[in-house]
């Protein structure tokens, strides 16, 4: 059995390695690659349809995740394993299940000094501090362990060991004592006046001293408030859900507030903050941003993607393009359409292609790898890695082509663009409960699989999931290949409906004209922001909405009714 080491980065984990290694009985690992190890076997093992066909049990995976922490740590001292990623749920639901019991150690500090103690180890000066904590790669990784922390902690409390940073360097010898008794370990006395120094090399991470340990435990003395500057300091305090200190008193802001409406579908309340805050704040790009829904909302497509698009300056829509040409808005040449976003919102944008071409223009798209031989079938394409050695006179950002394509809701076209690859099977009904799981979270769409089970069970049902999501399968229901995409658009291709949240399948079904009905939450994806049940992207869809936060009963008894009639009219037929 291997002891998880996890928690918040500048926490004080490499600390806690190096003073973990004074002991003889112990091996604490710097940043492991066993995790990921773990979960690449377990993502191949579910999606490979060998899996199924040979008969394999979840009993043997276990046996070979096994295998793999033995042979990874080959000695009989206590292993301490680091990774950010042990306390995703799923990740300690597997290990319960591989070694029978989950222990997380996890160092943890408040989410301002975190980000203090990265800007000054990272060096980064006063003026790109904001842009800092919004948009570099070392906060979104805090961000990220913070979260995963979160959901782990909130899911098996028990599982975990919390060392407070200012507890582990005013308290040393304490905190390793609470260690050693939650790990069932011999007491041992630590010297906090020689510890050794870190073994882990920061020239991967590009970042001198990243992991560097003094030789005597002292915290440092610097001002959090003075490196983030006091309206970032108190942004980002609070958070600490791990102990029971009270929360800070904030005042609340308008935008949050308006946020929180549409998050519960009060969106005529929203609409008015929103009014009141572009007056308010009519430089504020977060402000723009979130009136972009609110236009959309109100039929207004041109006015919503012209709102939407302030958000490119704060990194929360669309995505970076490597393109050093003109931003195309119009003009004749050689366009390159730049997709952005996650595979749906590719292939979404995919149809606008065609209206490009349409305008007297020769048309180059970049997408991601796995996409790049479907879309091959109609125009030029290359992979995003790729755009600086193919020839195009201007580019557009895909999720912003109706702006110089001057679409209204109107005239956009629901028609299919691109073909089946498989004779559908009367009756047959696809379903996936799950997407990428960032997106899941983020957008409030995520459901309990088990409604969507119950209202199909009676049904020729094939599963579309994969990935993350696909252990939850029941027994009784067939699993559809979905191997690449090419399966995946044969197997879509199969069936008669497809039944799914907002993902990339859904996407991809409704492109291909089949009837696809698609699970939303009341504050839905930008695409699906227009009232209704339909939506002018895609005549095959049919929108199911959440009516109340929280609660996703009322979409699935409406998917139960739908289904019945169905089948009474088929059965009458």
């Amino acid at each position: 059995m291997i002891i998880f080491h996890a928690g918040l980065p500048r926490a004080g984990s490499t600390l806690l390695i190096s003073l973990l290694n004074q002991r003889p009985d112990v091996y604490a690992s710097p940043s492991s690659n066993l995790c990921d190890t773990l979960c690449a076997t377990y993502e191949a093992w579910h999606s490979s349809p060998e899996t199924t066909a040979s008969g394999s049990t979840h009993e043997d995976l276990y046996r070979v995740l096994k295998s793999i922490i033995t042979s990874r740590y080959d000695t009989k001292r206590v292993v301490f394993d680091k990774s950010r990623d042990w306390p995703d749920p799923l990740a300690m639901e597997t290990m319960k299940h591989v070694q029978g019991d989950v222990k997380i150690v996890a160092c943890v500090r408040p989410i301002a000094d975190c980000l203090a103690s990265f800007a000054k180890i990272a060096k980064v000066k006063p003026n790109d501090i904001q842009d800092f904590c919004r948009n570099s790669a070392l906060a979104k990784h805090l961000f990220d362990s913070y979260n995963r922390l979160k959901a782990g902690y909130k899911t098996a409390p028990e599982n975990f060991l919390i060392i407070e940073y200012d507890d582990l360097v005013k308290d040393t010898q304490g905190q390793l004592d609470r260690i050693a008794k939650f790990v069932n370990l011999k007491p041992f006395k630590h010297s906090t006046e020689n510890v050794a120094d870190s073994k882990e090399k920061d020239e991967v991470w590009g970042i001198k001293d990243l992991h560097k340990v003094r030789k005597k435990v002292r915290k440092r003395k610097y001002s959090a408030r003075k490196i983030l500057g006091d309206d970032l300091y108190n942004c980002y305090q609070g958070g600490e859900f791990w102990n029971d200190k009270p929360e800070p008193s904030r005042k609340h802001d308008l935008l949050d507030m308006e946020l929180e409406a549409a998050i519960n579908g009060e969106f005529k309340k929203a609409q008015q903050m929103i009014e009141q805050l572009l007056i308010e704040r009519p430089n504020c790009n977060r402000v723009k941003y979130n009136a972009g829904f609110h236009k959309l909302y109100q039929g207004d497509l041109q006015q919503g993607h012209k709102y939407l698009d302030y958000g490119r300056l704060e990194n929360v829509f669309g995505s970076k393009c490597l393109s050093n040409r003109p931003i195309w808005n119009g003009e004749r040449g050689t366009v390159l359409l730049h997709m952005e976003g996650g595979l749906g919102d590719q292939i979404k944008s995919y149809t606008f292609a065609s209206d490009i071409q349409k305008r007297g223009n020769r048309v180059v798209i970049a997408c991601s790898a796995v996409l790049a031989e479907m879309f091959a079938e109609k125009f030029i394409t290359v992979q995003h890695e790729a755009i600086g050695g193919v020839f195009h006179d201007y580019y557009i950002p895909s999720m912003s082509v109706v702006i110089p394509l001057n679409h209204t809701y109107d005239s956009l076209s629901g028609k299919p663009y691109i073909s089946s690859t498989a004779k559908m099977i009367p009756g047959r009904i696809g379903v996936r409960w799950s997407g990428n799981p960032q997106f899941e979270h983020e957008q409030h769409r995520k459901f309990p699989p088990k409604l969507l089970f119950d209202a199909v069970r009676n049904f020729d049902c094939v599963s579309l999931q994969r990935d993350e999501g696909i252990q939850l399968k029941p027994a009784w229901m067939a699993q559809a290949d979905v191997s690449d995409w090419k399966a995946t658009r044969k197997s879509i291709s199969q069936c008669e409906l497809v039944i799914t949240s907002c993902t990339s399948v859904a996407h991809l079904a409704a492109a291909m004209g089949v009837k696809t009905w698609i699970i939303i939450p009341i504050l839905s994806y930008y695409i699906w922001a227009l009232p209704g049940n339909k939506s002018p992207y895609y005549d095959s869809v049919t929108l199911f909405r959440q009516e109340k936060y929280g609660d996703w009963s009322d979409p699935f008894k409406n998917i139960k009714e739908q289904l019945k009639c169905m089948h009474t009219l088929k059965i009458a037929a």
